[in-house]
């Protein structure tokens, strides 16, 4: 992937689990120092160490604060890092784990490369240092799951990224089009709840005359896969069969494909080529009449300074669609920034802890809850009832937060992620401009595919496969908060 300028958070910079501890009072302050203690006196006897990590300054900066409360109280901090997109930073970590470098102490990575990265042997498993803290990934849901392989914890989770639903609220709310639309569709103008009731919305409302554009969903190559699958899993598809033969020539698929397609009738001209740079402007602007986008632009629309629609939109999970006869609801969280330790570093315990630091209650509401840099977005339960984190992101924009948790779906969790992802970002890309017709996409993307399964090999592939599977999310809907 080429490096990008500007991604969509360096463009907006500038009780879920807690509900018996948050009715007494300042327990959840007495639960979050009690896990903090115990980190401390896990690594208190290492002594006075500086480590290095690979990480992207925004998101750094505001862990900042909590790595220096823990220098204080261990000794062990950061001395240096270098700052490096976390979309590069894929690359960069396997050339590290090919060459067995001791040189970075941790890495702050998509957690889609854990399985490439675990079994080229660069990772540190965290689990006994989680047991020596008595410490656990208290996620909402089971998204904790999104950070293990083949049974082991890899990565501690500083960021909850998962693609959430924006409505135009004042457009739904209008009198005069609710009539019109009912008129013409025979329901409700409301939240949609299914995959063509999100369509015919944005058809409704589409008026590039005026400079609004129905969908404001990414189709770059970069990220356009991150939607397809998203809508692969929302119909009950999975990339890959237990042979390790791909499945995405199947119903499942070719709807997603359908969806993928026919967005093009109602985006702006130019969105193919675009990126988050682009597009979010286009969101907050009020030039967009809905999407699934990532959850950290809810705090870009709430915040009146940086947004022209603040408390104009409203929030939820993605639509559903009808499997089976069930209801199937589904999002993906990729990226999502998670801390790795290199197995090969000398300081690898000094690393451990300060990660397992880094995703406490209190350091997660503190990075999270940063208005400025808005890097971080929830994952934590104790963040679904900080009032820092719910003044960032509004009370509907949090609810909406912690139900997309439940139901996050990882992206292609497998040694070589970032090879599957680009042939089928290629492909999508291709027939969305018009060079590949759409009845092409699929089986030349299955083809493809079946050469990365026979390089990489079929029988490691189908041993992570059951990973890939067990991080699948096992409700078909959230509970509602």
């Amino acid at each position: 992937m080429s490096k990008p300028r500007v991604s969509r958070r360096e463009f907006i910079k500038g009780g879920v689990g807690l509900t018996v501890l948050s009715a007494l009072p300042y327990a959840p302050r007495a639960f979050a120092q009690a896990e903090n203690d115990r980190i401390v006196a896990a690594a208190k006897g290492i002594g006075k160490t500086d480590v290095t990590g690979m990480i992207w300054s925004n998101y750094y900066i505001p862990m900042q604060p909590s790595m220096e409360d823990f220098r204080k109280q261990t000794g062990i901090g950061v001395g240096n890092i270098q700052d490096i997109s976390i979309f590069d930073i894929p690359q960069r970590a396997m050339a590290e784990a090919l060459s067995r470098s001791p040189q970075f102490d941790f890495f702050h990575i998509d957690g889609g490369m854990i399985p490439s990265l675990a079994s080229a042997g660069l990772l540190e498993p965290l689990d006994p240092y989680m047991k020596k803290a008595n410490f656990k990934i208290d996620a909402v849901g089971d998204y904790a799951k999104l950070f293990t392989y083949k049974g082991q914890t890899y990565g501690i989770p500083t960021d909850g990224n998962v693609h959430a639903q924006y409505q135009r609220k004042d457009l739904l709310e209008d009198p005069d089009a609710q009539k019109r639309y009912a008129d013409k569709y025979g329901k409700p103008l409301a939240m949609p709840e299914t995959w063509d009731d999100d369509f015919n919305i944005m058809k409704f409302f589409h008026n590039p005359e005026k400079g609004l554009f129905g969908s404001a969903n990414l189709r770059n190559r970069a990220n356009g896969v991150t939607w397809y699958l998203m809508y692969l899993y929302a119909h009950g598809g999975f990339p890959f069969a237990d042979d390790m033969k791909p499945t995405l020539n199947t119903p499942a698929g070719n709807r997603a494909l359908e969806i993928y397609l026919r967005e093009k009738a109602v985006a702006h001209p130019e969105s193919p080529g675009w990126g988050t740079p682009q597009m979010i402007p286009q969101i907050a602007g009020g030039r967009s009449v809905a999407c699934q986008y990532w959850d950290g632009i809810i705090k870009l629309n709430e915040n009146p300074k940086k947004s022209k629609t603040a408390g104009k939109w409203a929030y939820s999970t993605p639509p559903s669609a009808n499997v089976g006869g069930k209801t199937i609801v589904r999002t993906i969280s990729s990226p999502v920034g998670a801390l790795l330790v290199n197995k090969y570093s000398p300081r690898k315990e000094a690393a451990a802890y300060l990660a397992l630091w880094w995703g406490t209650a209190k350091s997660a509401n503190q990075y999270v809850a940063d208005n400025v840099n808005t890097f971080h977005d929830a994952w934590h339960k104790s963040n679904m009832t900080n009032p820092g984190v719910e003044a960032a992101y509004t009370s509907g924009g949090l609810k909406a937060v912690g139900e997309c948790l439940q139901v996050a779906c990882p992206p292609i969790y497998l040694t070589g992620y970032l090879e599957f992802q680009d042939q089928l970002g290629k492909h999508l890309s291709e027939a969305y401009v018009g060079q590949r017709k759409a009845s092409e996409v699929l089986p030349n993307v299955e083809n493809e595919w079946a050469k990365i399964v026979k390089r990489i090999g079929t029988k490691k592939l189908q041993e992570e496969l059951a990973t890939y599977k067990s991080n699948m999310p096992t409700i078909d809907k959230p509970k509602m908060s």
